[in-house]
């Protein structure tokens, strides 16, 4: 099954922004966009008895895309599936003025070594979700990490 001219002029347009890399589990869930939603289209064209995909049936393929991507955007939102950095930029969100890593050993009551809190903090700098400035304190040694949502 092929697309008619006009489809595929239509498909150049969108397919950009339907391959575009996204984070997170939303990003796992919706990381084969241009596949489902050309899968979508010949579906739409197969009920509609045509040979060739048409602007219409990917018009409606990618309106259910949009219904389904935007449902996972919902229900995943920005978790990144990764319990620790999850909970890291939960209370980063909720802290403007940012944390220092004693801060963050306390809100786990210290039941996360800081070999875990150093990994999900840069699985979070990673994924361009949080950012980290170093003051140094009067009479200290080492600076104070803060670390805030980005």
């Amino acid at each position: 099954m092929g697309r008619d001219s006009d489809a595929r002029i239509l498909w150049a347009d969108i397919y950009a922004s339907l391959s575009e890399e996204k984070r997170g589990l939303f990003g796992a869930v919706t990381s084969r966009a241009e596949a489902i939603t050309m899968r979508l289209a010949c579906l739409y064209a197969l009920l509609d008895e045509s040979q060739d995909i048409r602007p219409e049936h990917l018009r409606a393929g990618l309106a259910v895309w949009r219904y389904c991507e935007a449902s996972a955007q919902f229900i995943f939102g920005n978790a990144i599936g990764d319990e620790t950095a999850d909970e890291i930029l939960r209370v980063l969100r909720a802290t403007p003025q940012g944390l220092s890593r004693t801060d963050l050993r306390d809100h786990f009551q210290r039941n996360k070594s800081a070999e875990e809190i150093t990994r999900a903090l840069g699985v979070l700098q990673e994924a361009g979700l949080a950012r980290v400035d170093k003051r140094r304190a009067e009479n200290a040694i080492r600076p104070t990490e803060i670390w805030f949502l980005i």
